[in-house]
């Protein structure tokens, strides 16, 4: 038993990955649709796609950005596609892959609080290891500023020498 009351297997327990997540993933890789959120499942026995966030109209990063905010009790899991251009006209395409663990999370015990957010780290273990093989970026958020395009942006764009063009984000606005 660790000095918290938390044993190992309750924290190390992982849960099933669905096979729909990792199609998920290489959809949002291969810029199918802007973003897919998992979620464990009740039981956190398994990871499922909860909503997907696709091409198809204005103001998705919006509607993304309400989705996490609204789950305030909960764990979260998401790939993003980050598409944008430089100032010098180089195009970019980066994979981010959330970890939204919000800060307002909270348990009736202490004990079953601590055990949901480091879960909430370590499950998401082989989704962030592909969304690296793939040369994404791994991003935690803990609140909503966390998620806003500009702070996602920073994250993905963190090791560009030039500056973003912002009116190459009209498509995620």
């Amino acid at each position: 038993m660790e000095p918290s009351g938390i044993t190992k297997t309750e924290i190390l327990k992982d849960p099933v990955v669905a096979d729909e997540v990792w199609q998920a993933m290489k959809d949002v890789s291969k810029s199918r649709q802007l973003a897919v959120v998992f979620r464990p499942t009740e039981d956190e026995s398994e990871i499922v796609v909860e909503q997907a966030f696709g091409w198809e109209a204005s103001g998705m990063w919006v509607k993304l950005e309400q989705h996490l905010a609204a789950i305030d009790q909960d764990i979260r899991w998401a790939a993003i596609n980050m598409p944008y251009l430089t100032t010098s006209g180089g195009k970019r395409n980066k994979l981010i892959f959330l970890t939204w663990v919000p800060d307002t999370l909270t348990r009736p015990k202490m004990r079953e609080s601590v055990r949901v957010k480091f879960n909430g780290v370590q499950y998401g273990g082989p989704m962030r290891k592909q969304a690296t093989t793939d040369g994404g970026t791994l991003y935690q958020a803990n609140d909503a500023s966390d998620i806003t395009l500009d702070a996602v942006l920073a994250k993905a764009a963190k090791f560009e020498r030039d500056g973003i063009d912002r009116d190459s984000l009209a498509q995620l606005l």
